[in-house]
This record gives structure tokens, sequence and C-alpha cells, in this order.
């Protein structure tokens, strides 16, 4: 790339360089894939159904009936919008999403939330005490509200799913770290 990029642009070509996808695709191909982007406008975030409507009581000091995902993001995020067009277009994948809460969030907004540990915060401020850094980052959360894993790159349908999966099963409680018990499943079906 040379001379200047809008944010936008340039973090997409990160994204395209750390992501690996300039082995598979030129860089042409893998901004289309998101273009026209979803959203232009400066506040708004890419839609779906399947997420929850404010106000965002996510308390979970009383169980939950279902396991919580919150996917943080940003406007003018291509990696947002690579999300939306691909993984969250899957039919399976939003199955599997309608056993959980899923809510979303912008990383610089002051939206109002209770946090899964009871706390009256905003969404800003609890994306920086959660130290959050790239967007869009999704974190999941048990019945309970303790952080299970969260996913804070750009993510293929494959390891969403592989990630919901875990999740949903509770596979967590046996195998802490997600990247043995993907090993372990991979194995049993003989990958």
């Amino acid at each position: 790339m040379r001379g200047y990029y809008p944010p936008y642009r340039f973090r997409a070509a990160l994204d395209y360089v750390v992501g690996g996808y300039y082995q598979k695709e030129n860089f042409r191909e893998y901004l289309e894939r998101a273009d026209p982007p979803l959203v232009f406008d400066e506040d708004e975030l890419n839609p779906s159904s399947i997420f929850t409507a404010p106000p965002y009581l996510l308390e979970r000091r009383t169980p939950a009936a279902r396991p919580l995902v919150v996917f943080f993001e940003q406007s003018k995020c291509h990696a947002c919008d690579v999300l939306h067009s691909g993984p969250l277009n899957d039919k399976d994948l939003l199955k599997s999403f309608a056993n959980m809460e899923v809510v979303q969030l912008g990383i610089w907004a002051d939206t109002p939330v209770i946090t899964p540990a009871g706390k009256k915060t905003t969404a800003r401020k609890w994306a920086d005490d959660l130290e959050l850094f790239y967007t869009p980052t999704i974190l999941f959360f048990d019945e309970q509200g303790e952080e299970i894993i969260r996913i804070d790159s750009t993510v293929r349908l494959y390891r969403l799913s592989k990630v919901v999966l875990y999740v949903l099963t509770k596979a967590y409680q046996a195998y802490p770290n997600f990247q043995r018990w993907h090993t372990r499943l991979r194995q049993q079906q003989g990958e």
C-alpha cells in the first residue's frame, strides 16, 4: 500500500496480512467480500436479528437459563463487516446462537450495561476493564457469568462454530483449554 488510506481500509489491510488471507486471495477480493460495507454511518454497527435489544441487563449472579455471548464491534470495521457477511450468515451457526443470549455492543459507545458480575457501567468502560483492543471481540460467558473464552481476532466460520460448540456442550468443564479440546475432537472425528 502506498499513500494515505482511511483508517477503515488500512485496518482491513492489517487484517488481510495478520489473518493470512493473502495466501488464498488477493487484497481486492478480500475487500470485496464486505463491499459495499454493510454500514457507512459513523455510529452504526452491523445489524443482525440474533442480537438482543437493550436494555443490556447481563447480570448473572443468579444463574441465567442460557450462556451469554457479547460481540464488541465498531463502525467502519472491515473485520466486523467480514464477520457479518460471512460467519453470521450461516444458518446452522445462527441456529446455535438461538441457544444463547447474544448481545452486540459498540466498543466506544456510552451504552448503559449491567455486566455479568452485576456492575453498572457503559459498553466503553466495560471494554476498557476487559482490556479489549480489537474489533470484533467476541466474549462467551457461562450461565453464572464466568468468562469461558474470547475471540479477539478475525474469525472464520469453522473456528466460530467450534467455539460455539465448545460453549454449548459445556466442554470447557472437562477441557478448560479450547485448543486441547479441539485437538481431542479432531482426533475423535479422524481429522
